[in-house]
């Protein structure tokens, strides 16, 4: 059953990249159980946004068009509100679904 969720996830996880490629988002990066490996099956996907001039748009894209049951965390890292510790751990820990080239 692991490898089918694998397979599962990797599809999602491309979905999430062509969805921010249409929102013209500048990268899109995965972060904490998921990109740490320590997740549970049901653990959300934890998205931060770089470069994306509509955010809302393109977070409500994600939400309504993303083919998945699986619980959504959308950070938009041009908020200048967000913690030293988040963007840390997002440097840290983070794998880029998508990076425009």
């Amino acid at each position: 059953m692991k490898g089918k969720e694998d397979q599962n996830i990797q599809n999602v996880y491309r979905q999430i990249a062509e969805i921010s490629k249409k929102h013209h988002a500048r990268k899109v990066v995965l972060f904490g159980s998921r990109a740490r490996g320590n997740n549970l099956p049901k653990s959300d996907i934890d998205l931060a946004i770089y470069g994306c001039k509509d955010f809302k748009n393109l977070s409500d894209s994600l939400n309504e068009d993303l083919w998945s049951l699986l619980k959504l965390d959308i950070i938009n890292m041009e908020d200048k509100y967000l913690s030293s510790e988040l963007i840390s751990e997002i440097e840290k820990d983070g794998i880029v679904l998508y990076e425009k080239v």
